[in-house]
């Protein structure tokens, strides 16, 4: 019955819960680079909502003045991105939600008995540094805490996130490999929905990786057809392209051209050739 009413107790709507994870990180307005675990992705994983729903949660949360939001550098990332931190409401509000849940009382296994401890009391009994927000979400998820599973959260997220990391890597391979030659079929598109969908890709991942690969294919067609097209040139200062059929065959080949890239870089080089200078 204790469980229960203690569960019951601990519940929080999405934006408490945001701003009890925003509460672990101090004095972030007045620093230049942020850490990634203030971005939208973060905050996402942190307060176990979809990423595509927490904008909502954030902008709302911004909107009250409990949040502050900005684009600012971020820590190992190349380019500046939005990150959130808890304005002076937002810090009152938290503390309220700390102060009431820091009492609540649940049960957890210490040395292989069972006892009831509050929440700050776990917080400090435990012997690695764990935040007040990471025990709230382990007792929100969980009948029965374990202190040793507690202390062992970073190891768990370390392999959650290899798993995802290991997950992106293989999507990032297959969409690189169907895109390679410059498009899609329709099958090679079904197979990558297939696969997005049994690796768990989120639409938005799924997004920025298609947009990578095409920046990354695009970027080498276009390196591919300026050497074709520097070749054609070459062959023109010497006899007709038709003299040179089968080298250039070859050479598209190699280049990974389609015959109708090829033809509309030939053309392109015969009319700039015959253009008077």
């Amino acid at each position: 019955m204790v469980g229960g009413m203690a569960a019951s107790r601990l519940a929080l709507t999405t934006e408490e819960r945001i701003l009890l994870y925003l509460s672990d990180f101090k004095g972030m307005e007045d620093r230049f680079e942020l850490p990634v675990a203030l971005t939208q992705k973060s905050v996402a994983f942190a307060a176990g909502i979809h990423r595509k729903h927490v904008s909502r949660y954030l902008d709302e949360l911004v909107r009250e003045g409990a949040v502050a939001e900005r684009k600012a550098h971020i820590g190992g990332m190349k380019q500046r991105m939005l990150a959130y931190h808890l304005s002076s409401p937002g810090w009152e509000r938290s503390k309220a939600i700390r102060d009431h849940l820091s009492v609540i009382r649940v049960p957890i296994v210490v040395d292989g008995h069972t006892k009831e401890m509050t929440l700050d009391e776990i917080d400090r009994a435990t012997s690695v540094r764990l935040s007040f927000s990471d025990i709230v979400r382990e007792a929100m998820d969980r009948v029965v805490l374990d202190l040793r599973e507690l202390e062992r959260i970073d190891d768990r997220r370390k392999r959650e996130m290899d798993e995802r990391l290991s997950k992106i890597e293989a999507y990032t391979k297959a969409m690189l490999t169907a895109w390679q030659d410059g498009k899609v079929t329709a099958t090679e598109q079904l197979l990558l929905e297939q696969l997005r969908q049994h690796l768990e890709i989120s639409e938005l991942d799924h997004r920025r990786i298609e947009s990578d690969t095409l920046e990354r294919v695009l970027g080498t067609m276009e390196d591919e057809r300026k050497t074709y097209r520097d070749l054609v040139r070459h062959a023109l200062t010497r006899a007709p392209i038709a003299k040179h059929r089968v080298v250039l065959e070859e050479v598209r080949k190699l280049l990974h051209l389609t015959k109708t890239e090829a033809e509309r870089v030939e053309r392109e080089v015969d009319e700039e050739s015959s253009t008077p200078g």
